[in-house]
């Protein structure tokens, strides 16, 4: 936790003030005792007479609670994200059965955001104030994500947990038949695929992040020298991606959003949505010439993000992918002309991670690619 409700934030008057009239104010009710609360970075313990955040700066937040049990056991991180508008009042309430906020069950709920208006003054001490020692630091981390972005992206329910709802597939689309000699072509995919065994899910409606569509670094179904030409460069699925975007670096809003939604709220799909952006972006000498702007911008992002992986994702070694994506994608940039931003990451990751690149240019043999022909 960083603070507890009722810990002291030091702040001068005059700030304070200014805050508190321009910030937006987040009132929930009904949260139990000893609840895990937080928004961003911000995290407390919920007390008795806790109502709530307020002084939130304007633009994209995410807010989380985890309930406690009898005996001291947390349950998983269950939140949302919202784009606070300056002076805002959002209200939500505690859902006791499914143990997670949810909007206010009230009939006029416009009027009672009047009535906690005009009585905010009243409200103050119930209230805790956004810890802004962690501002910089989250603004860094979300400062490109638009509020519409941010509305595309979340799940429809608007519900963000560690893993998403699955449910079984209808029974019309499970396979039918034995697997003999009337189907060998998935025996064999069977045979060979342990997976295909497990029983087929898909997310409840609702409960996914909406992020675009990643596509396959080596598209399906491609020739020997096709699958050499894509694992060399996959610019072809690097401008697949950008389709779904205005503008090339308006990517980087969903690559801020989908770290965010990991690392506050612990969301699996998130943070592996993330890793194959990082896994096509990283591939591509082609794509760093025609995006420079995008990739200037992308090494920016990855400075404040690489030094929040978890733990298992922060070895230096062959085993660890994104190290390896890492390092792929700092050769394309310096041999692509952006050596100030391949600097700059470089850099940043000797300090925070002890991720060193010495002899990055250096062509090891063995890690070349094998050029394929397709044979006649």
């Amino acid at each position: 936790m960083n603070q507890d409700f009722d810990s002291p934030m030091d702040m001068d008057a005059d700030t304070a003030k200014k805050l508190f009239n321009h910030g937006a104010v987040l009132i929930i009710t009904g949260v139990p005792r000893k609840t895990e609360f937080g928004i961003d970075l911000c995290s407390y313990t919920i007390a008795e007479n806790f109502r709530g955040v307020k002084m939130i700066p304007p633009g994209p937040h995410h807010v989380w609670c985890a309930a406690t049990g009898p005996y001291g056991d947390t349950a998983p991180r269950v939140g949302f994200a919202h784009f606070f508008h300056e002076q805002e009042i959002l209200v939500k309430e505690w859902d006791a059965d499914n143990e997670e906020l949810r909007d206010r069950q009230t009939k006029d709920p416009e009027l009672e955001k009047l009535r906690i208006r005009e009585n905010i003054k009243s409200l103050d001490s119930y209230l805790a104030a956004y810890d802004f020692r962690y501002w910089n630091e989250w603004r860094k981390l979300t400062d490109t994500v638009s509020h519409q972005t941010l509305e595309r992206c979340q799940p429809s329910l608007g519900i963000i947990r560690t893993n998403v709802e699955l449910q079984s597939c209808p029974d019309s689309e499970r396979p039918r038949g034995p697997l003999n000699g009337a189907q060998p072509a998935l025996a064999a995919k069977l045979l060979n695929n342990e997976n295909d065994l497990l029983p087929q899910l898909k997310p409840v409606e609702g409960t996914a992040p909406r992020f675009s569509v990643v596509p396959d670094r080596v598209p399906k179904d491609c020739t020997p020298t096709e699958i050499s030409r894509h694992s060399i460069d996959c610019i072809e699925a690097c401008n697949e991606l950008l389709k779904s975007f205005a503008q090339p670096q308006d990517l980087i809003e969903e690559v801020q959003l989908s770290f965010t939604f990991f690392l506050v709220g612990y969301s699996i799909e998130s943070l592996e949505h993330w890793r194959r952006v990082l896994s096509i972006l990283s591939h591509s000498e082609d794509a760093v010439a025609k995006y420079r702007i995008l990739f200037m911008k992308y090494a920016e992002v990855l400075v404040h993000q690489l030094p929040r992986l978890p733990e298992e994702l922060m070895e230096p070694s062959e085993r660890n992918t994104v190290f390896k994506d890492i390092r792929s994608l700092l050769v394309n940039l310096s041999v692509s002309g952006l050596h100030k931003s391949a600097e700059l990451l470089t850099k940043k990751l000797k300090s925070s991670m002890n991720w060193s690149f010495e002899g990055l240019l250096d062509e090891d043999p063995e890690n070349m690619p094998v050029v394929v022909n397709d044979s006649n």
